[in-house]
């Protein structure tokens, strides 16, 4: 790639390079959009969401084509990039990697494979020709009844979450994919989704400093290529109660200044409603550059935003030298990380391996251990609310292990006599309960009713066990099980890891990462 200069770029192509607007392969009209962004506006790049893995790759060959300015091209793939990007091809080999959540990775503690994890996530990045990304989550989630961290964090303990965190930035940009640090100056002792609202945090920068902000020093030490904000109001830091995303004693004066990082600092979404109740889209990047930040990140009109932009920096209302301080940084970051354009990588297809080492060795047993019985009745509760039989893969694996199993399914309308009926006799109860964290989900408590019917299951004459599979908090409380065993996701892989935990077949691994 040839070193660009921003001094041959015109004042549109500089404001256009600050915004990264997604690309939804869900939406028919979204990659038109972007062509137009990239062949009349000089876009900077783009946050990739949905798609298959050809769609994908052909159109990062395409908009890379015909740019004449290297795009960036990011994604969420904390969890790898089969979050994102399904596979298109049935054969083997071209299946995009989905790990378990990244609590597993906690309760193991071990950078080589956390390591060997990022290293494999680049690889399937740079395969479809994403080059930026957004992670690790190197929250350190210090609030139990976080609704959006949670287990996408390592645990709640700052030395394990910098430990983990940097070999994650290091097997990621050692494979020539840039990573992100996510979400400054901390989101782990939030008890709101900043999908839904703005969280506020009560902590001094004393405070910060002596837990939240260790990650982050840590990963600036290694070399993080870029790190992303939060939108989340800290008011005895900021002023008042705004987004950190806005806040220049945040972004600039401890980012920036106190904690010298020059790297990309990257907005999260302007989609979110922890930012964009405070103003419109204009007036919110305005504040974001002047507070410090470098990309606008997911804007809703990219086309309008652009224009409004140059307007303002034309009549004053945006500085342009700030402008073209951002804008040499943003270049700055290209010439260093998109310097080869090819999408070939040395991809090797160990993922499932992986997957398979994550799971077994990611379990933990909190009480009890094992079964005797060979008939059990399984009782699923399932918080998702997804529609799909998770609890089937586990049911099987018991029936292979030569256990007899019936099936009961918890709804908050279930008929709890009948869900307590003495039909168990000679038969263990093992109670499965399924959670998840993600945006405006609210996928990751227990409902009271799910709460009173395991807390009286539990104590019935039986052999008893509590499996969850997800967020380890929702476990606590509930002591009258015989046992009780944690994953932290509910693909395949986990749900026989424990099987063979809950059978004896197998010894649980796992350290839990955190305090309940």
């Amino acid at each position: 790639m040839r070193r660009l200069n921003v001094r041959k770029l015109n004042l549109g192509q500089k404001v256009a390079q600050l915004l990264m607007p997604r690309i939804d392969f869900n939406d028919p009209n979204s990659l038109t959009s972007a062509r137009k962004l990239v062949k009349e506006y000089g876009v900077g790049g783009f946050i990739i969401f949905g798609g298959n893995i050809s769609s994908v790759k052909k159109a990062t060959e395409e908009l890379q084509s015909i740019s004449q300015i290297p795009l960036l091209f990011a994604c969420d793939a904390e969890r790898g990039v089969g979050q994102i990007v399904c596979e298109s091809q049935p054969e083997a080999g071209t299946r995009m990697t989905l790990f378990p959540f990244t609590m597993s990775l906690g309760a193991i503690g071990d950078e080589r494979l956390v390591y060997k994890q990022a290293w494999h996530i680049a690889q399937d990045m740079k395969s479809i020709g994403l080059n930026l990304l957004f992670a690790p989550v190197v929250d350190i989630n210090t609030n139990p009844d976080n609704p959006i961290i949670n287990i996408r964090s390592y645990g709640d303990d700052a030395g394990l979450v910098s430990r983990l965190s940097l070999a994650f930035i290091k097997g990621c940009q050692a494979n020539g994919v840039a990573a992100c640090a996510k979400h400054f100056p901390g989101h782990g002792g939030t008890d709101v989704d900043s999908h839904e609202d703005l969280p506020t945090l009560g902590r001094t920068l004393d405070e910060l400093e002596q837990c939240d902000l260790i990650p982050f020093r840590n990963a600036i030490e290694v070399g993080v290529a870029s790190i992303m904000t939060a939108h989340l109001a800290l008011p005895t830091i900021g002023s008042g109660k705004i987004p950190a995303t806005v806040s220049k004693k945040i972004v600039s004066e401890t980012l920036r200044k106190r904690m010298r990082f020059q790297g990309l600092i990257i907005t999260d979404s302007l989609r979110m409603a922890g930012i964009n109740k405070i103003g419109d889209e204009t007036d919110i990047s305005r504040l974001a550059i002047e507070a410090g930040c470098d990309v606008v990140l997911d804007p809703v009109l990219p086309f309008k935003l652009i224009e409004r932009l140059v307007k303002l920096v034309e009549t004053g209302g945006l500085g342009e030298s700030l402008v073209n301080k951002v804008v040499k940084r943003i270049i700055l970051h290209k010439n260093e990380w998109l310097s080869n354009n090819s999408m070939e990588s040395s991809r090797e297809r160990d993922g499932q391996k992986l997957i398979a080492e994550i799971a077994r060795r990611s379990v933990c047993t909190l009480r009890g251990g094992e079964i005797s019985s060979k008939e059990v009745r399984i009782y699923v509760f399932d918080v998702t609310q997804s529609g799909e039989d998770r609890h089937v893969r586990f049911a099987e694996r018991l029936t292979d292990c030569g256990v007899s199993c019936e099936t009961v399914s918890v709804t908050p309308v279930a008929d709890v006599p009948s869900i307590l009926d003495n039909s168990y006799h000679g038969k263990a109860l093992i109670c499965l309960v399924y959670t998840s964290v993600g945006a405006w989900k609210k996928q990751w408590f227990l409902p009271e009713f799910f709460r009173n019917t395991l807390t009286r299951l539990g104590e019935l004459p039986t052999e008893t066990a509590l499996i969850s599979f997800g967020s380890p908090y929702v476990v606590r409380g509930l002591h009258s099980f015989d046992t009780v065993i944690c994953a932290f996701d509910s693909i395949d892989e986990c749900q026989h890891e424990v099987v063979n935990v809950l059978l004896g077949n197998a010894r649980a691994q796992g350290v839990l990462p955190v305090r309940l």
